[in-house]
């Protein structure tokens, strides 16, 4: 880059890095004065530097270096935060700018224990860049229930283990019950949704129900959201309540006065495929289309480095408000440049990855993604997300507060493999033959 000194070498000398005053005790050294003392580790960055990901020493902490540009750290630091959030500590030099924070991990959220089962979140106080989406991780203990309750936006989850129930009923008085399932032996996972302000309850079977649900508001937790129906009866002159549902008040005592949000089964519910067992028949009759979706049963999108499973309205499934990716990256495979007219929501199922957002005005940085880390692109960034295993396939799930999936490929863009070549080869500084060559159908996904 213009400006940047001119080093033979991306590495000079083996840096070396003070063994902390607060740890010299333990290593068996006694500290007479504060003058430091050394030990030498590895560097962290084999050249070339082509902005690959740093590889720190098994030990020591993590050292801000990379070739010539940084230093020692001499102070006190989180050492597993560090490892786990390399281009954090050595970013590479492609990283420009001023990028918000993208990334929140669920392992930080506040975890709220309940009789029956737990709930986690991660919303835009948490990650203030998802304007448009919210989520939570919920799990529900074996035959327990989520309470009936509804929304003032929409509702869409996929399963992450186990299996469950779940109930619905709209605003026709239409009714929807259907079971849902988690991967089991190599297959994918269920989807399911619920339209804005239809009643709905979950219950989990004998496995027990771990699910990721999302919400079409970044702000979950703000007053008017959610509604519990326990929590309304209770908060309702129980004349009203009886009258209302024909009963004497002495038959409603036992209301919870609390909102129980998980509550326990008295009786084990029909086993899993039996859930028309425990259907009433509506005389409005059944919700049209269906909540649920099988990911198992729908055809692969096959490329070069992995594939993907889209969902939307115009394809397969109304979710009424999201659009959504299950995308399986292949070890050290790329789901390529792109970027979307819609904000992005992004989960990482399983695996490790990299992911650089572009923000425009030369802005740019890059993230570590891993098992259970959310993320967000806000709409028409730039970005990548790359596999960084060599062994283990990288699962996440893509969703979009819109009816409709799109990206846009930076390879096939017009300005690229669909424009002149001549043009891209004056841009790129690279040869006609180069600018012919490149693709002009979209990847989606690189070996």
């Amino acid at each position: 880059m213009e400006g940047e000194p001119d080093h033979p070498t991306l590495v000079a000398r083996e840096p070396e890095y003070p063994l902390y005053l607060a740890k010299r005790e333990a290593t068996g050294r006694k500290t007479r004065h504060l003058r430091p003392v050394y030990e030498n580790t590895k560097r962290e960055i084999t050249p070339p530097d082509v902005g690959q990901v740093a590889t720190f020493p098994p030990t020591g902490i993590p050292q801000p270096i990379r070739g010539p540009y940084g230093d020692i750290r001499t102070g006190n630091t989180n050492e597993e935060i560090d490892r786990q959030n390399p281009d954090y500590v050595t970013p590479p030099r492609s990283d420009n700018g001023v990028v918000p924070n993208l990334k929140w991990s669920f392992s930080l959220s506040h975890t709220r224990l309940l009789k029956g089962g737990w709930i986690r979140e991660q919303t835009v106080t948490d990650l203030p860049s998802s304007k448009e989406i919210s989520a939570a991780e919920l799990r529900i203990a074996p035959n327990a229930y989520r309470e009936l309750h509804w929304h003032r936006i929409g509702e869409w989850g996929i399963v992450l283990g186990g299996t469950g129930r779940i109930t619905s009923v709209d605003g026709e008085g239409r009714t929807y019950i259907g079971d849902i399932k988690g991967p089991r032996n190599g297959s994918d996972p269920d989807i399911f949704t619920f339209p804005q302000s239809v009643a709905h309850g979950i219950q989990a079977l004998d496995d027990g129900l771990e699910l990721l649900l999302l919400f079409s508001d970044g702000d979950f937790d703000a007053t008017g959201t959610t509604f519990m129906l326990s929590d309304w009866l209770v908060h309702t002159p129980l004349e009203i309540v009886a009258q209302n549902l024909g009963l004497n008040t002495s038959d409603l005592q036992k209301i919870p006065t609390e909102d129980p949000y998980i509550f326990r089964s008295t009786v084990p519910p029909p086993q899993e495929g039996h859930a028309n067992e425990q259907a009433k028949e509506s005389p409005n009759g059944d919700i049209p289309n269906p909540y649920v979706f099988n990911l198992s049963k729908q055809e692969k999108e096959v490329s070069p480095g992995g594939w993907i499973k889209i969902q939307d309205s115009t394809r397969n499934f109304k979710a009424s408000w999201a659009a959504t990716a299950y995308v399986y990256v292949e070890p050290n495979g790329l789901r390529e440049l792109h970027w979307h007219r819609d904000e992005e929501w992004l989960y990482i199922i399983s695996g490790h990855g990299r992911a650089t957002a572009f923000a425009g005005g030369s802005a740019a940085r890059t993230f570590d993604l891993q098992t259970g880390d959310s993320a967000v692109f806000p709409d028409a960034y730039g970005h990548y997300i790359k596999n960084i295993s060599p062994t283990e396939p990288l699962i996440f799930i893509e969703v979009f507060n819109a009816e409709r999936y799109m990206d846009f490929s930076a390879t096939q863009w017009h300005v690229l493999a669909l424009t002149p070549s001549q043009t891209v080869a004056d841009l790129l500084n690279i040869t006609i033959a180069q600018a012919n060559a490149l693709i002009k159908t979209k990847q989606r996904l690189i070996a």
